[in-house]
């Protein structure tokens, strides 16, 4: 006996509306790989970090090569701190080079001289590339472009892809969350894909912040806006912390050599707040000379935090693929996260 039509959408109704509930509830899948990035001036990885690397399968290395700085005494744009490489690196890995440029040189280059700066950027990171022996096949620009710079960069980046060395490599460029918010005032940079910095996101200089470097609320604010920017993207999470040096309120200084959790537990300082230490006296700390009142704020990025972040991100990014890379490569700070808990991170992408 057949059910009438009345008994039949009562039968078939709660099942379509289950399955619809439970389609858009389940987590979008992704099929990722992971990278990590090296920020340092020599590469000279040690045993552990490629250890902890191997164990996280890590594929990819984002090798920052040089920063481009402005020289006002030259009125040029130039090179900055360029990583010493060896002959022969790792063949673990797959290397991007990263070239950080500055903002102060978008706010100089202009005009006819965007070709020739593009010009000794391929020239420069050719030769590093060359003598190294990396083969790319992505090369990744590093800048916070802002609304009043954004066309002078983007004409760089079209210049890039036309340099011959660029030919058939994928650029990428680094997104920061505002730019992905504010896309319409910002622009969509001319490039291959883009990488979202997941990190940086509060202001650093606000005396009343309490983490600058991750925080989950600030992260949806921006997040929410994912869905709908129109580049391809990859993903960077911060496993880093430092120390920020106020005086009179002011923003003095980054102390990256005093980790978060020796601030905590040093007996110079007294706790104000929820994340404020005020030194008792004048003193000298790492080598940073701080005095009686100055108050330090440190920072650092728990696994709660970042997987917070992670899974928030993973529902928004709709592309069935990416490349999580986390920042940076460095033995000590890669010392405080576990592989699982590393591992973790990634499955809030699978």
């Amino acid at each position: 006996m057949f059910p009438n039509n009345s008994q039949y959408k009562q039968i078939i109704l709660p099942v379509i509306i289950a399955a619809v509930l439970f389609v858009s509830c389940k987590k979008r899948q992704h099929h990722i790989t992971s990278g990590i990035y090296y920020w340092k001036t020599i590469y000279a990885p040690g045993a552990y970090e490629l250890n902890k690397l191997k164990q996280l399968h890590c594929q990819s290395m984002y090798l920052r090569l040089y920063d481009v700085d402005w020289d006002a005494a030259s009125y040029a744009a130039i090179p900055v701190a360029p990583i010493r490489l060896p002959q022969h690196l790792d063949t673990a890995f797959k290397y991007i080079p990263v070239v950080f440029i500055k903002q102060e040189v978008l706010l100089h280059v202009q005009g006819s001289s965007i070709c020739p700066f593009a010009q000794h950027i391929a020239a420069m990171t050719r030769g590093m590339c060359t003598a190294a022996g990396i083969v790319p096949a992505e090369i990744q620009i590093d800048c916070d472009w802002t609304g009043s710079t954004r066309d002078i960069y983007f004409e760089l980046l079209q210049q890039l892809h036309r340099q011959a060395w660029f030919k058939g490599k994928l650029l990428s460029a680094t997104i920061r969350l505002h730019q992905v918010k504010y896309k319409k005032s910002m622009g969509i940079p001319p490039v291959d894909k883009g990488l979202l910095m997941c990190y940086n996101m509060g202001d650093i200089k606000k005396y009343e912040a309490e983490n600058s470097i991750i925080d989950p609320e600030i992260a949806k604010e921006y997040l929410d806006y994912l869905a709908t920017y129109p580049l391809r993207l990859d993903v960077a999470l911060p496993l880093f912390d430092w120390c920020l040096l106020f005086r009179d309120k002011q923003l003095r200084g980054i102390l990256c050599d005093i980790p978060a959790a020796a601030v905590k537990a040093n007996a110079l300082v007294k706790k104000e707040g929820a994340n404020k230490y005020s030194c008792l006296r004048d003193t000298v700390w790492a080598g940073y000379k701080l005095k009686a009142g100055d108050v330090l704020r440190p920072e650092d990025a728990t696994t709660g935090d970042i997987n917070e972040v992670a899974a928030y991100t993973a529902k928004k990014i709709k592309q069935d693929s990416l490349n999580v890379v986390f920042f940076h490569c460095d033995s000590l700070t890669l010392s405080k996260y576990s592989v699982h808990e590393l591992e973790k991170v990634l499955d809030n992408y699978r």
